[in-house]
């Protein structure tokens, strides 16, 4: 029995969910066919990469990739051959993962109207953030104790050695960009650090005033399309 009175097993925010997630995958399955092939620059994950002795030529494919790719395409084989099942429905798209995914697209009622299917967004959403992780690698992160910051905050660089530590402090600092240290000096919220200089040498700054200053005094954010977070939108949650 569902709980829809039309007679679905998903709601509809969960169907439209699941209709941003799928047409994700085409693109996706295009940059996985890349990456299998290691055309692409993949990094970040030291796990994929295959060991190999001195002067040997690296094999021109990338097995996490391939894994990635099979895992995903098995998954929607799985939920177009539940939806034919019990929906009496033939199958007659391309036998292409981007062919499945648009399938299942184009037939999102009939999926949603399927016993099961609400197993559905965490399963794709999974394989996708798998898949999104190797043609999209999370940039690494840098574990910082109290001693790192209080040195790095005594510490004096220009704007350019400031918007590279700020990279590796957290979500907070992604802003704090060489315009952004600018910003703050011109509207007075920073100074610099008294010369005497070379003439043409970078303005130097004490970096914890500008940290300090960035958060007291919060950058207008520009709102942009992100375009590998769907699939976290299916994980459960604690």
């Amino acid at each position: 029995m569902t709980g829809d009175p039309d007679g679905l097993y998903l709601t509809r925010a969960e169907i439209i969910a699941l209709a941003a997630l799928l047409r994700e995958i085409p693109d996706l399955a295009d940059d996985l066919v890349i990456a299998r092939s290691k055309q692409a620059k993949l990094g970040g994950r030291t796990d994929f990469r295959m060991h190999r002795r001195p002067g040997e030529q690296p094999l021109p494919y990338n097995p996490a990739a391939a894994g990635a790719a099979d895992h995903l395409h098995a998954v929607l084989v799985g939920w177009v051959r539940l939806v034919c099942e019990q929906r009496a429905l033939d199958y007659q798209g391309a036998p292409t993962t981007a062919g499945l995914a648009r399938w299942l697209d184009h037939n999102l009622i009939a999926l949603a109207m399927t016993d099961g299917v609400q197993g559905a967004p965490l399963e794709i959403g999974r394989a996708v953030r798998i898949a999104t992780d190797i043609v999209c690698p999370p940039a690494p992160s840098t574990e910082w104790d109290a001693d790192m910051i209080t040195r790095a905050r005594a510490g004096r660089l220009n704007a350019s050695g400031i918007a590279t530590l700020a990279k590796e402090l957290g979500a907070e600092y992604r802003t704090l960009t060489v315009r952004r240290v600018q910003t703050l000096r011109d509207a007075g919220r920073i100074a610099p650090v008294p010369g005497p200089w070379a003439p043409g040498w970078p303005e130097m700054f004490v970096v914890g005033e500008v940290l300090d200053q960035h958060l007291a005094h919060r950058a207008r954010q520009r709102r942009k399309p992100q375009k590998c977070l769907v699939a976290s939108d299916f994980e459960e949650k604690g």
